[in-house]
């Protein structure tokens, strides 16, 4: 569990199914932000899963990926936690209990900020599914507060540098984040993910071309009192952190 005493006044709570989804989706934000000090944790729901890594058994191949994710952690410059589920297996775990859990982890960080799935997940899969619903029954049941983000990476990835726009999709507007300085640290992280053959496979200076420059998502809901995009943070008070300590 993280440390209360390290708890920063700004915060962001990214919570994803399987190691590398945060990486592909969400890696230049959640580096963006972090290098602007704000204290920003991923939950990772899945620590082991069967083996999906060519002549390695679902033990090592579990190993594997927590390590990979680690070091992609440690460049992107964030704290990573793991639930412990078994991956494709979360649509089958009791809902209650991992609403629970969720929660807890949500009111433990009170964040300014939470990222997940949007309800489809990427591409259907149940265990992104489930994660995009489980959070957001614990926003509405428990937390309402700050901003509930959905990642949107089929918008991202037809996305180049120095386009920049902020759109309606059912009723829900986008915002885009501009993470151009930060697709190195975005790179470096992909390329941890061996096990599932990342497309950046040459230096990553010199395949940041391959990176868009803007990550894309829907707020899903917004429970600050005023527009302040894209600068989440700049309504944070001092009562919030007195609140938490206490």
């Amino acid at each position: 569990m993280i440390c209360m005493e390290k708890i920063k006044p700004k915060r962001m709570l990214a919570i994803f199914a399987h190691p590398d989804d945060e990486i592909l989706t969400a890696g230049g934000t959640l580096a963006k932000y972090a290098h602007q000090d704000v204290q920003v944790i991923l939950l990772c729901a899945t620590h082991r899963e069967e083996a999906r890594i060519p002549g390695i058994n679902s033990e090592e191949a579990g190993d594997i990926r927590e390590q990979e994710l680690q070091q992609a952690a440690e460049d992107l410059g964030i704290e990573v936690y793991f639930l412990g589920y078994l991956a494709g297996e979360l649509a089958k775990t009791n809902p209650e209990a991992l609403l629970e859990t969720v929660t807890c982890w949500i009111d433990l960080v009170q964040p300014q900020v939470i990222l997940t799935f949007c309800p489809e997940g990427i591409s259907g899969d149940p265990d992104q599914i489930t994660i995009s619903r489980i959070v957001t029954q614990a926003f509405d049941l428990s937390y309402k507060k700050g901003l509930l983000l959905y990642i949107r990476p089929a918008e991202a990835k037809i996305k180049g540098c120095g386009v920049s726009s902020f759109k309606m999709d059912d009723g829900q507007p986008l915002i885009e984040i501009d993470i151009t300085g930060y697709k190195l640290d975005k790179g470096r992280a992909i390329q941890c993910s061996i096990g599932q053959k990342p497309g950046i496979a040459g230096k990553s200076e010199e395949d940041m071309d391959l990176i868009q420059c803007y990550e894309v998502y829907n707020i899903a809901r917004d429970a600050k009192t005023g527009d302040n995009y894209p600068d989440w943070f700049e309504m944070i008070r001092e009562e919030t952190m007195v609140a938490i300590r206490e």
